[in-house]
């Protein structure tokens, strides 16, 4: 517990300079998150021992960082193409030593990551005003309910979410991180509504968010343990003591990512 405590204070440091720079450079966050795409690929296809490939570890790693620059300019889609085209090149040239399975495998989690982090970047960069309350919005909700869900399965849980997949999951505890994220989100339009001053929160949206995301947040972490299952192994790295690889910190937020996307394109949460 102690060595948990201690990764997420040292993490939760990081993260706070990361975004209070980020606010008066956008830049900032751009670069912070092509190196987060990077490290998470890494992980990703290190749990299977892609890794040891490099035909196929090198080009995943080049779209990690390319698709998070390009993300403010119409480019984007073309190393997009290029990437999913090469790959299916790869499976073709090297069938021989290349599995299709595995270069799904890489297809499915680099792209997955690649997008979700690029659509981050899109809205930082439209409303590079409120950077910080949709950093702070879009990672807050799924950490926050992870934990509630941690300390209230941990006290209170009794009955199993998914045993098969994840025995530590209770009931309770999948309540109690709907609850907390929900009540996290609320505070964060709160926090910077006073932060903000002269800002309208909408937050009837931000409500909705909080539980949505809260509910994704549970099935994200949810999709990636039965990953780890399939890999045989518990966590997808050690980067973060007591909690195991930065994967393992963002399974929930890639899925999260795309609903703030939706909601900010849609509906007002801050204007």
């Amino acid at each position: 517990m102690k060595t948990r405590l201690i990764s997420a204070g040292i993490a939760t440091v990081i993260a706070i300079t990361l975004i209070i720079l980020g606010s008066f450079y956008s830049i900032i966050v751009t670069i912070a998150l092509a190196l987060v795409n990077v490290l998470l690929c890494g992980e990703y296809l290190s749990a299977k021992k892609l890794n040891k490939d490099m035909k196929l570890f090198i080009p995943c790693l080049v779209f990690a960082v390319l698709i998070p620059m390009l993300s403010m300019t119409k480019a984007w889609m073309i190393p997009l193409f290029l990437f999913v085209f090469g790959m299916c090149v790869l499976s073709v040239v090297f069938h021989k030593t290349i599995g299709t399975e595995d270069v799904l495998f890489s297809v499915f989690g680099v792209v997955l990551f690649s997008v979700s982090l690029s659509a981050l970047n899109i809205i930082v960069w439209e409303d590079s005003s409120h950077t910080a309350f949709w950093l702070v919005l879009t990672l807050g909700i799924p950490w926050l309910a992870d934990s509630g869900a941690y300390f209230v399965g941990n006290y209170f849980g009794k009955h199993k979410l998914c045993p098969e997949i994840s025995p530590n999951k209770t009931v309770e505890g999948a309540v109690g991180g709907v609850i907390s994220g929900t009540l996290t989100a609320l505070l964060i339009g709160l926090i910077f509504k006073l932060i903000y001053g002269n800002v309208t929160m909408y937050y009837g949206i931000i409500l909705i968010v909080g539980v949505i995301n809260s509910v994704v947040s549970i099935f994200g972490d949810l999709t990636f343990s039965v990953l780890k299952r399939s890999c045989k192994i518990k966590d997808f790295g050690s980067i973060m003591p007591g909690h195991g690889g930065l994967l393992d910190r963002f399974d929930s937020v890639v899925f999260c990512i795309p609903v703030v996307y939706i909601f900010s394109r849609f509906f007002y949460l801050c204007l």
